[in-house]
């Protein structure tokens, strides 16, 4: 994973490709304009997330814990749209394995907030691999665009994730960090 810290500029390229091929290839124009689909709201907070990152690269001082909160917020975020999805459609079967993906990539977030900053990365990647994959024209509560837009969009933020992996080596300390406002022991 070292000396990959030389190839951030071009995933943040790659990230943007890959949300406006979505946008332009892949999402029909109705979901532009469907404000009340969670696949719409996400592709929303998608291009947010990816504008917020950008922002918080080029600031003069890196911010390690904040951007280490927006990708464990976004991890979080990435199988709640499948379970509102699920939930809008009234299949309890579907909300039950739903749930199951949002117990699993909201551990994978806390871990890597805490303890592992390349398990946000790859619980990122695996959520396209692995469950955007398994949407795939699978699930009929899914809209068949959004499970392939999602799964691009999930591949470049991990190799984005991990691109900054150099910068967050020691996750403890770098959360400690910004901690100045605590008092030492006694």
């Amino acid at each position: 994973m070292l000396y990959l810290e030389k190839f951030e500029s071009s995933a943040f390229v790659l990230l943007f490709v890959a949300l406006a091929y979505s946008l332009a290839a892949l999402a029909p124009r109705t979901a532009l304009t469907d404000l009340g689909r969670p696949e719409t709201l996400a592709g929303i907070a998608t291009a947010f997330v990816a504008f917020a990152l950008l922002f918080l690269r080029v600031l003069p001082k890196r911010r390690l814990q904040i951007e280490r909160a927006v990708y464990a917020l976004f991890l979080t975020g990435m199988p709640l749209i499948y379970f509102a999805e699920a939930y809008m459609s009234g299949s309890r079967n579907d909300l039950a394995s739903e749930f199951v993906g949002v117990l699993i990539f909201v551990g994978l977030a806390v871990f890597g907030y805490y303890k592992s900053y390349l398990a946000l990365g790859f619980g990122i990647m695996a959520h396209g691999v692995g469950w955007d994959s398994w949407h795939h024209h699978s699930h009929p509560y899914v809209a068949s665009w959004y499970p392939m837009a999602c799964l691009l969009a999930d591949l470049a933020f991990g190799f984005l994730v991990i691109t900054q992996a150099g910068a967050h080596q020691a996750p403890n300390d770098s959360l400690k960090a910004d901690r100045s406002d605590e008092l030492p022991p006694p």
